[in-house]
């Protein structure tokens, strides 16, 4: 299988939950070997995805004034680059990260492929989410931001996705990224054990100086990264771990109350915002 970055030839480098995960002889990008169809991304984030727990949520939408208060600081960040404008959130689940956005002052939409969180977000928060996914997105508007959050590890078609996001912005428009680093300690210490080795639903593992290089090819200059300021429940934590190292694990992790949320506390997360260059 080829690179979905660079189209250059792989080699496997070991297997994750059954799939082979492969390295880029190029550009040493690091991906799962997962042959996607048209239902991929229906069939991943499906209900499930959101209430079953494993490489997903344990209960999505309890976490949701935790991702309001993650949409309220990355606008603050922003705030000290531009001002607000309009907003393409994609991945926006049923939009509490969008909600955020919108009441730094913030306007627009979301994009998201799960039929039921769209749906929550547009009657219940009163947002505009549409059903899709970014490799298919089609309108007329421009944007003034992009924001990806926890969403680039999941694209099936990376160079589309973000090809169509160049498309998407104003000049002079912002991209926000918040993802998993690969080449964090965190990472390098649990080897192929990393919790985000996790297909079908992860498909793509980045490093901080491989996705700024990747995107420097469709024009985007970084000008700012660092730690997210997340949090994460005890449910959802003890849903992870489980996942990762198997039910064996499971009388230990009772100890964890599932209601308390506490500070996500490996270094293995970093957000970035990139300005797309003027042509």
């Amino acid at each position: 299988m080829n690179c979905p970055l660079c189209q250059s030839e792989s080699k496997i480098v070991f297997e994750a939950k059954g799939f082979p995960v492969r390295d880029c002889a190029k550009c040493r990008h690091r991906f799962a070997e997962v042959l996607t169809s048209e239902n991929h991304v229906a069939q991943t984030y499906d209900d499930s995805y959101f209430t079953g727990g494993g490489a997903g949520y344990s209960d999505y939408l309890a976490e949701g004034e935790m991702l309001r208060r993650r949409g309220d600081n990355y606008a603050k960040i922003l705030s000290k680059y531009t001002e607000t404008g309009k907003i393409l959130d994609v991945g926006a689940a049923a939009g509490f990260v969008l909600q955020g956005f919108v009441e730094n002052g913030w306007r627009g939409i979301g994009i998201e492929p799960n039929r039921r969180m769209a749906k929550f977000g547009n009657e219940r928060l009163n947002l505009e989410i549409l059903n899709g996914d970014l490799e298919n997105f089609q309108t007329a508007e421009k944007f003034r931001l992009v924001s990806m959050i926890q969403v680039v590890a999941h694209f099936h078609e990376p160079r589309r996705a973000f090809q169509n996001a160049v498309d998407l912005l104003e000049p002079n428009g912002f991209l926000l990224i918040e993802t998993w680093n690969r080449a964090s300690l965190t990472a390098r210490i649990f080897g192929k054990s990393w919790h985000e080795y996790s297909p079908p639903s992860v498909l793509q593992w980045f490093s901080r100086e491989s996705l700024s290089g990747f995107l420097d090819e469709f024009g985007f200059k970084k000008i700012a990264t660092g730690r997210p300021s997340k949090k994460i429940s005890g449910e959802h934590a003890k849903s992870l771990l489980e996942y990762r190292l198997g039910e064996k694990v499971s009388p230990l992790l009772k100890i964890i109350p599932d209601k308390i949320n506490f500070p996500y506390p490996a270094e293995d997360l970093f957000w970035a915002i990139y300005q797309k260059r003027m042509t």
